[in-house]
């Protein structure tokens, strides 16, 4: 019903089990073997039963007796964890515990916490709940950030997003991929790659989104323009191309800080020798 009379042009939204799938969903930037019982994505983004994380939708948990409440609990909030570090374009995931006489709806809203309600099946306004929970997954509205104009898929499971942003005026930032994700309910903090990217021919190779405390004494793009690279750049420190902060629709406490940067680098674990490793830690110290 809600294809047909709310989004007759929109791909078809598909429910799957994926418990028992030998494969675990793939194009996550944590690498997580994760897999969740029960997986909602759009038709198109399905191949031979497997969404990559980057396109999932709402990502499940099907009670059983083999595990205790408290067990299924813990592994549902696990699915809503992962679901939103693989996507940075959504402020909030969906999630649901469905057993025999109820369903319990799940909402991970990021930098906030897990918020929730259990709903029997017999229920008169069991059906009405569910109409406006699967609607919100065609139509999030101020459940996505809105810059995230963009996914599409690269090498089949890297999603690369294009990214709108307020830099003399509105550009659009293209083919950027997640590299670095952590700590979705705390600072939420997404790193995004493009070596090649350039905005009005200076450097912008990283994009960083992170939730940041209302008011808070520093700020990184502050501390990088105006007391490391002033009056000149220092060598070996990071150069700050721009940065904005979007208030979330969500929350009043947090506020998501982007900085964009003109550089970008290798993990610190893939240094190959110790005598690198020392040498790299004593460029650090120095710049600091």
């Amino acid at each position: 019903m809600i294809f047909t009379l709310d989004f007759p042009m929109r791909d078809t939204l598909v429910f799957q089990d994926t418990g028992n799938k030998n494969k675990s969903p793939p194009g996550h930037v944590t690498d997580t073997m994760c897999k969740p019982d029960i997986t909602a994505a759009f038709r198109g983004h399905w191949k031979k039963d497997v969404v990559p994380w980057p396109f999932i939708q709402l990502a499940g948990e099907t009670a059983s007796t083999g595990k205790s409440h408290d067990e299924q609990k813990i592994q549902a909030i696990s699915y809503l964890h992962y679901l939103l570090l693989a996507r940075p374009d959504l402020y909030v995931a969906q999630g649901l515990l469905s057993s025999d006489n109820k369903v319990i709806f799940r909402f991970g809203i990021c930098s906030e916490g897990i918020q929730e309600f259990d709903v029997k099946r017999k229920d008169r306004d069991f059906n009405k709940l569910l109409y406006a929970f699967i609607y919100r997954l065609y139509e999030p509205g101020n459940f996505a950030d809105s810059s995230y104009i963009k996914t599409e898929f690269d090498e089949e499971t890297t999603a690369r997003y294009t990214i709108k942003i307020i830099y003399r005026g509105t550009k659009e930032c293209r083919g950027f991929y997640s590299i670095y994700a952590r700590n979705p309910f705390g600072t939420r903090t997404h790193v995004l790659s493009n070596p090649n990217f350039e905005v009005e021919g200076n450097d912008l190779t990283i994009l960083k989104d992170q939730f940041c405390r209302v008011k808070r004494r520093f700020e990184e793009l502050t501390i990088l323009n105006e007391y490391v690279h002033k009056p000149e750049r220092v060598p070996g420190m990071v150069v700050a191309a721009y940065g904005e902060q979007i208030r979330s629709p969500l929350s009043e406490e947090r506020c998501k800080h982007r900085l964009g940067l003109g550089e970008s680098g290798s993990p610190f674990m893939s240094i190959p020798t110790l005598s690198k490793v020392l040498e790299t830690l004593f460029d650090v110290l120095e710049g600091i």
